[in-house]
C-alpha cells in the first residue's frame, strides 16, 4: 500500500484517471458489444463485421508506434487533446447509416487517432516504475482500463436497448469532450524528452535488434489475437448462438472485464515477488485451457462461466506490458511501448480475419479452439525471453 502513496504514484495518477475515462468512452460503443450489434442490425454479416474489426485494429497498428514515438519528443497532453477532439466528431458520424465502405473508413480513422491515449499513458506509467514496482504499476494500468471496460458496455447497451444504438454513440462522443477538459486540467507535461532524433533512432534500432524484445513483440501479437475473440466475436456468439438479449450481452462483456480486473491486480502484485515471466507463462496456459471449455458449454449460464474463466486467463496478455522495462532502455520507453502496442493491434487485426474464416468455414465454436492454440504459442515465446532490467536511465 505504501507504494500507492509515494510521489511517483501520485505523479502517474492523472494518467490512470485519463485512461479510465477514455476506456469508458470507447467501450460504450467502439470496443464494447454495441458496435458489432449495431453493425449486425444494419444488415452487415459476419464477414463484413470481421473486416470492419480488422480495419479498426489496422488503424491502431499503423499509428500507435507513431504516437508512442512522438510521446518521447513532444508534450503528451497536446497529443491526447488532438485525439479526443477528433474522436468526439468521428463517433457522431457512426450514427449515419452509410455504406459498408463508409463504416470501413470510420473504423480506420477511429483506430488511427483514438489509440493515442494508450501509448501516452503507458509511457507515463513506465517512466515512473522501478524494478520492484513494474508489475504493480503495469497491472494498475490494466486495472483502470478494465474498470472502464466494465462500466462502458453496461452504459452503452442500456442506452441502446432503452432508446437506440445511435444515442450510445452520442453518449460516447460527449464523454470524449468531457475528457478534453479533464486532460487540460490534470495531466502533467512530459518529464523527459528524447535529446536528439539521431540518438533516439540509434537507441531504437539497437533495442529492436534484441532477441528478447522481438520475442516480446511476437508474443503480444499472438496473445492479443485472443483478445479479439472477446471484443469482436463473443457478443455475436452469445447473441446468435445462446439467444442472449442486448443487455445480457453487455453484462457478459462487463463481467469478463471484471474478472480481468480482479486477476490482473492480484497477478501484478504476485509477479513482482515471484517473477513476472513465470507468472505470465502459467496464466497463458490456463487461458488456453479455458478457451477449450467452450466446446462443452451448451447453455447461456455455462458460456457465462466459461467466459469468466477465459477472462481470467487473458490476464496473461496484460502482464506482458510489465516485461517492457526488462528489454529496453528507459529513454526509449515511449517508442518501444508504441511498437509493443502496435504488435497488440496486429494481433487484433489478425484475430478477426483468422477467426472469421474459422467461423464461416468450420463453425462458430471452433474460433475458441484456434485461440487456445495461439495462447500456447505465446507462452512458448515468453519462455524464451531473457530478462535483463536495463541500467540505462
Amino acid at each position: 500500500m505504501s507504494r500507492l502513496l509515494n510521489p511517483s504514484f501520485r505523479r502517474v495518477l492523472p494518467a490512470y484517471v485519463t485512461l479510465l475515462l477514455w476506456s469508458v468512452s470507447w467501450s460504450v460503443t467502439i470496443t464494447g458489444p454495441v458496435l458489432p450489434l449495431y453493425i449486425e442490425s444494419l444488415g452487415i454479416g459476419i464477414v463484413g463485421w470481421s473486416t470492419l474489426a480488422a480495419a479498426f485494429a489496422l488503424g491502431m497498428f499503423l499509428f500507435e508506434w507513431v504516437w508512442g514515438n512522438l510521446s518521447d519528443r513532444t508534450n503528451r497532453k497536446h497529443l491526447m487533446i488532438f485525439s479526443l477532439m477528433c474522436m468526439s466528431a468521428i463517433l457522431v458520424l457512426y450514427t449515419h447509416h452509410g455504406s459498408f465502405f463508409f463504416f470501413l473508413i470510420l473504423q480506420l480513422l477511429s483506430g488511427a487517432v483514438g489509440v493515442v491515449i494508450g501509448p501516452t499513458t503507458r509511457t507515463s506509467v513506465s517512466e515512473e516504475s522501478s524494478s520492484n514496482s513494474a508489475g504493480l504499476y503495469a497491472s494498475l494500468w490494466w486495472v483502470f482500463l478494465s474498470i472502464g471496460g466494465i462500466i462502458g458496455p453496461l452504459i452503452g447497451t442500456y442506452i441502446a436497448q432503452t432508446w437506440s444504438f445511435e444515442y450510445s454513440f452520442y453518449a460516447s462522443s460527449a464523454l470524449s469532450i468531457l475528457l478534453i477538459f479533464i486532460v487540460l486540467w490534470s495531466f502533467p507535461r512530459s518529464r523527459q524528452l528524447a535529446s536528439t532524433v539521431k540518438s533516439m533512432s540509434y537507441g531504437l534500432t539497437s533495442t529492436l535488434h534484441r532477441r528478447s524484445a522481438q520475442l516480446l513483440f511476437l508474443s503480444a501479437i499472438l496473445a492479443f489475437m485472443g483478445f479479439s475473440i472477446v471484443r469482436s466475436f463473443l457478443p455475436l456468439y452469445a447473441s446468435g448462438r445462446m439467444g442472449m438479449s442486448t443487455v445480457q450481452v453487455g453484462t457478459l462483456i462487463s463481467t469478463v472485464a471484471a474478472s480481468q480486473l480482479v486477476a490482473i491486480l492480484f497477478l501484478g502484485w504476485v509477479s513482482d515477488r515471484f517473477g513476472r515471466k513465470p507468472m505470465t507463462i502459467v496464466v497463458f496456459l490456463l487461458c488456453s485451457g479455458s478457451f477449450l471449455l467452450y466446446l462443452v458449454a451448451d447453455t447461456a449460464l455455462q458460456v457465462f462461466l466459461v467466459s469468466i474463466s477465459a477472462g481470467l486467463g487473458l490476464s496473461a496478455s496484460l502482464l506482458l506490458l510489465s516485461l517492457v522495462p526488462d528489454v529496453t532502455p528507459k529513454r526509449m520507453y515511449g517508442a518501444v511501448v508504441g511498437i509493443y502496442g502496435s504488435c497488440e493491434d496486429l494481433g487484433i487485426i489478425m484475430g478477426p480475419l483468422v477467426y472469421g474464416l474459422v467461423w464461416t468455414a468450420i463453425g462458430p465454436v471452433y474460433i475458441f479452439v484456434a485461440s487456445s492454440i495461439t495462447q500456447i504459442l505465446a507462452a512458448a515465446l515468453v519462455f524464451a525471453i531473457r530478462q535483463q532490467r536495463s541500467s540505462n536511465r
